[in-house]
């Protein structure tokens, strides 16, 4: 496998994680981009523009600052019954949100964007997951949230940090809905000369 060597332009636990797990070399700088101003600034409403310029921002923050390595910037939108639903702000929007997404199918976005800070190419793309919940109570909605850290997540929950049991099935890529799809990551980092 090519080693080009990969820059993070996140500190996201669950990319970190994803990319030492396959062997991945990179380091890590965290990007300074507001996701909420840069949505504002543009007034854009499809999800997967939305994920796609936030993933170029986090990564063409990081690239204009080094000389070289591949910059990964990434973004992860959920969406139900039309509406992105972002990470809650409090335990209360984490039961809302969690409300609605069981017994209903819901849509992961995570959108991935690459930068070679040596030459300037770039490549954006995006992959789509499907994720079936089954019915959940109240109950279980409020002893997951007691349990995890739901707060930094879009959606309310991780499927790798005890919300398996809630998950019927899911349709694309496990690691999607992690936060970043490895099947699509690896194939472009092994190709990126050929891209």
């Amino acid at each position: 496998m090519n080693r080009i060597k990969i820059i993070l332009a996140s500190s996201s636990p669950r990319r970190i994680e994803l990319l030492k797990l396959n062997n991945i070399p990179f380091s890590i700088i965290k990007h300074k981009i507001d996701e909420k101003k840069v949505v504002k600034r543009l007034k854009i409403k499809e999800p997967i523009n939305i994920a796609q310029l936030i993933a170029f921002n986090k990564a063409s923050s990081v690239a204009g600052n080094i000389k070289e390595g591949l910059v990964l910037g990434a973004d992860t939108i959920v969406v139900a019954k039309g509406k992105i639903l972002g990470k809650p702000v409090s335990g209360k929007d984490a039961i809302r949100i969690l409300k609605i997404l069981s017994g209903t199918t819901h849509t992961v976005i995570t959108a991935m964007a690459f930068i070679d800070a040596k030459n300037g190419k770039k490549l954006i793309t995006h992959e789509l997951s499907f994720v079936t919940f089954k019915k959940i109570n109240l109950n279980q909605i409020k002893n997951y949230i007691k349990n995890n850290h739901v707060l930094d997540k879009a959606g309310a929950y991780a499927i790798q940090e005890g919300a398996d049991p809630f998950i019927k099935r899911i349709r694309g890529s496990y690691y999607n809905v992690v936060g970043l799809p490895m099947e699509k990551f690896k194939y472009i980092y092994k190709n990126w000369k050929k891209l």
